[in-house]
């Protein structure tokens, strides 16, 4: 949906049901900037009847004009395991744990970032001429 402008939300997270449906999570300017919102958004829209029948999570980039494009899957994020999204046992009790996982989320946001460089880096390898048909 890039427009070329700037906040162009270009990136999604779709969580993909079985047997067929789909709900959107997030979108975003950036692979990071979803992958970082995503579990937040995991319960918020996903209904807890549908849940179980989340079968993967899928990332994907807006390609083409804004008017006349398409949506195409980069790589799949891990399905969360909670209502939260959040891992058992990741509740905070008190103010102390909850700066304990300040370092926890910087380390997820960098690894982000670092999976965003690589998927780009991947696009520029593959070429305009070339499709990435998964």
């Amino acid at each position: 949906m890039s427009s070329g402008t700037n906040g162009a939300q270009d990136w999604r997270a779709i969580a993909c049901l079985a047997p067929t449906g789909e709900r959107l999570l997030c979108v975003g300017e950036s692979s990071s900037q979803v992958r970082a919102a995503y579990a937040g958004a995991w319960g918020e829209v996903i209904r807890d009847e549908d849940r179980p029948t989340v079968r993967a999570i899928s990332l994907q980039r807006w390609t083409g004009q804004f008017w006349a494009g398409q949506w195409e899957h980069q790589s799949y994020l891990a399905v969360p395991t909670t209502r939260t999204g959040k891992a058992p046992g990741a509740d905070a009790p008190d103010d102390e744990a909850e700066g304990e996982g300040e370092g926890e989320i910087e380390a997820i946001v960098a690894e982000a970032e670092e999976a965003d460089a690589d998927d780009e880096a991947d696009l520029l390898e593959a070429g305009p001429a070339k499709s990435k048909g998964k």
